[in-house]
Parts: structure tokens; sequence; C-alpha cells
């Protein structure tokens, strides 16, 4: 005769009958797993320590992408150039602002500044328009608009060039400053208060011959009272755009000539009274293949906005 364990007085259940290890793994099966609060702490504090470590990097190499953009730009116009010296007896565009980053403006005629008309290209934007080698901007990207540029009223240079392009009475820059020293146009001491770069440490600039390149912009010491200062550092202080023509012949060189700054620096009007430009004529462009032609820089009037 069989009897069930309780008919015994025996309560006893599945896991009364295991091995006592058999025992252990049932309980660990059961219990339910969770992180500690100390736990939590130490994955946050590592996760921080991975992303201070990382972030510098990202920014490195997202910086580095718009730099490449900004020289793919000026080669894109350096090309536009070319295209249109073929078209109109190898030379460059005309230098018809006094604000050489302006594509549409108000143009001027020589010294006198003598105004022929209303507002319409010019500058660069004599390749856009009229010409029609580069198309006016239809989107968020354009080959006049450095990625990491601002306008000189310190927006993004695509919405001031939307907002103004083809407006009487308004002026629409681009990211690019057009080197208007070689035609004899250039007379006009600064362009600006001071100068804004799009890239802190480098400026981008375009060679006659379509090539691209960067300009390690490192800090110098053009007075020892204040130590080494980048370009854009020391404009700032002295409340000066260095001429064109200085910052175009440096670029080209690839050195900053500290006498020649230094001079301008002391004394800024008098150094234009004895700038000895050239003659006011149009430019072949196969005469100027090392010379630079355009730049990432724009100028501000009463500081940076």
């Amino acid at each position: 005769m069989l009897y069930k364990p309780s008919d015994l007085g025996y309560n006893i259940g599945i896991r009364d009958l295991l091995p006592e290890s058999r025992k252990g793994c049932q309980m660990s099966a059961r219990r339910t797993t969770a992180f500690t609060l100390i736990e939590l702490l130490v994955v946050i504090s590592i996760i921080a320590v991975l992303m201070s470590i990382m972030m510098p990097s990202l920014r490195s190499a997202r910086e580095a992408g718009k730099r490449a953009v900004c020289l793919a730009n000026l080669r894109a116009v350096g090309t536009a150039l070319h295209v249109y010296a073929v078209a109109n007896d190898d030379e460059l565009v005309p230098s018809d602002s006094r604000v050489p980053w302006e594509a549409w403006g108000k143009p001027c005629k020589g010294a006198g500044f003598t105004t022929p008309g209303s507002h319409r290209q010019v500058n660069l934007g004599h390749l856009m328009a009229t010409t029609d080698i580069i198309p006016l901007p239809s989107g968020s990207e354009h080959v006049f608009f450095c990625p990491s540029g601002r306008g000189p009223n310190g927006g993004r240079t695509r919405d001031e060039f939307e907002k103004n392009w083809g407006q009487d009475h308004a002026h629409a820059a681009t990211s690019y400053m057009y080197n208007d020293s070689l035609d004899g146009f250039d007379d006009y001491v600064q362009a600006g208060d001071t100068g804004v770069l799009s890239h802190v440490d480098v400026v981008q600039y375009l060679l006659g011959d379509a090539s691209a390149h960067a300009f390690n912009n490192t800090p110098l010491v053009y007075d020892t009272s204040f130590g080494p200062e980048r370009l854009q550092d020391v404009a700032a202080r002295y409340g000066v755009c260095f001429p064109n023509a200085l910052l175009h012949q440096w670029l080209a060189e690839d050195k900053v000539n500290m006498d020649e700054a230094r001079a301008f620096l002391s004394y800024p009007t008098g150094w234009a009274s004895n700038y000895q430009g050239p003659n006011s004529a149009a430019i072949c462009l196969a005469n100027v293949p090392n010379t630079a032609l355009a730049s990432d820089v724009v100028g501000v009037w009463g500081g940076p906005g």
C-alpha cells in the first residue's frame, strides 16, 4: 500500500528532495539581478571620462571636414575664374567694389570711388548671374560659403547673402575675400575694423593656377609688450584689417613679413599714402599663376558680430 508524504504528517516539496548543491542553484536563478548605486556611479564616471577623451577628437574631425569643404570651394572658384578668363581674353574678373568679400553691392571706379550706377554683382559676383559660370545659391551649400564662415554681421553667410542678393541698397557678402589689389583698384587702407577668419589657426587661399592651399596662422610677436598673437587677434587689438595687398602677398609667400606688418600697424594711413600699387589695368590670369587671388577672410566694421 502506497502512502503520500502528507498522509504521514510530512509536508515535503520537490525542492526538499533536491541535493543541497541544487538548492543553491534554484535560489540563485530566482534572485533578481540589479546594479547597485555605486556600480551605476562607476559606469557613469567611466562613460564621462571616455566622452571627455573623445569629444576633442570629434570636434577636430568635424573641423577638418569643414576645412576640406572650404578648400574644395576655393578650387571651384579658381576653375570658374579660368572659365571666365577663357571667354574674356584671359582677363580676371574686375575689382569694382572696395569691399572685397562682397559679390553684390554698389560698384565703384578708381581712386575717387565714383559710383557708376545702382547695385549689381561685383568682384567674384561677376561669376554669377550675368555670366552663369557659377549658379546662384539654391540650397545650404554653395562654393561661395565656407561651412565655418560667418558674415560681416555675425550670422551665417548663406542667410545674409540670400537676404541681400539682388536688392538695391543692400550688400551680399561671401566667405571669401577677393584680391582687388592686383588691378590697381585697392587704394583703400583697410576693409573693416577687424578681420574675421573662417578658421582660427588656418587661412585658406586660392592661387592663380586654381590650386588651393592652407596658411598656418601661428601666433607671432608683433609687439613685444603683448607676446605672440594670431593675425585676427592683433588686427582686433589695433582696430584695423591688414590691407588686401599685404595679406595676399603673405599668403602666397607662406609667411608674414613682420617688417611690413609692423610698419602698417604703426601708422596705417601713412602706409596707405606710401603704398605704390599696380597701375589700374586688367590682369591676365596667365601672368599670376603663383599669386593669391582669394582667401577665406572677411572684415567687419565695429568689431565682429
